[in-house]
């Protein structure tokens, strides 16, 4: 009952506008330093132990957005409007669309299909609080949380035994550590190897390390105190992307999905336990 309650206030507040300026959920102008970010993450970590996920005002958003962009006739793969369990099982491959997708690609092709929206449209709808922080909900986060909340609990399950998908998954570990940009770098140059890497408080997952990869994608989208939002995937690709001074990411394109089916397709059995909280 308290939890209900506690999560009522803060949609209210998240709707409303006001949700970001309360303490516990302030953004804090400029960079953070590992001291203050490490005060929030602990925040926050009582919060979970209580049972309380700020996540769980994104699922609450996104349940309204399903109805209001009429995806409750989106086809995740299990059937249209049928969506526990469905993310668990992707990417893969539409006939519709002809094209291996992942949940977000899914998702923007959904919004053309049953929303009416152009391709321009659905790119402005995606990022709309990318590169914000504080009073900013976004309905399309609050899409891709409730879609993957309605899969927890459940074991990804990528079929790579479909040649479609198998080929998507290929071209994505091809991209992982194909170096490019000024700097050489690639995904593996933060996420491989068998030593441990960190940036300030935070420990990097490696692709090399049983089970790491799992842990790292099946808590996506991921809340991050010091935006005081959530991230989806493909706002964590185009990040890194920019941080590697690789060419723009562009959501949905093939190199996302790609990489979705290498980094899901590697975690196959982990179970989805949306969404994760970070700094």
């Amino acid at each position: 009952m308290r939890k209900k309650a506690l999560l009522a206030v803060f949609t209210a507040g998240a709707l409303a506008g006001g949700l970001l300026s309360t303490k516990a959920f302030a953004q804090v102008e400029g960079e953070l330093s590992p001291e203050e970010e490490m005060k929030l993450v602990q925040e926050f970590n009582r919060m979970l132990a209580e049972g309380i996920n700020p996540g769980e005002i994104w699922y609450e958003v996104g349940k309204e957005a399903i109805k209001k962009y009429n995806l409750d006739k989106c086809d995740l793969g299990l059937g249209p409007g049928v969506f526990k369990g469905a993310a668990a099982q992707l990417p893969r491959y539409f006939p519709d669309a002809k094209r291996v997708m992942d949940l977000e690609t899914r998702v923007g092709w959904c919004l053309q299909q049953h929303a009416g929206m152009t391709q321009e449209q659905v790119l402005k709808f995606v990022r709309q609080c990318w590169g914000k922080s504080g009073n900013c909900v976004s309905e399309y986060d609050g899409i891709i949380m409730y879609l993957t909340m309605e899969s927890n609990g459940y074991k990804i399950n990528v079929n790579l035994r479909d040649p479609n998908v198998k080929r998507m998954y290929d071209i994505g570990k091809q991209i992982y550590y194909t170096r490019l940009g000024p700097w050489d770098f690639n995904c593996a140059t933060c996420h491989a190897g068998k030593q441990e890497v960190r940036i300030r408080a935070t420990r990097l997952w490696s692709m090399d390390r049983p089970g790491e990869v799992g842990k790292a994608v099946s808590i996506f989208p991921k809340y991050l105190v010091r935006w005081g939002l959530p991230m989806s995937m493909h706002y964590r690709y185009a990040e890194c992307i920019r941080q590697m001074r690789w060419p723009e990411f562009i959501p949905h394109s093939d190199l996302g999905v790609a990489l979705s089916t290498y980094l899901y397709g590697s975690a196959n059995g982990t179970e989805i336990n949306a969404p994760g909280i970070g700094r």
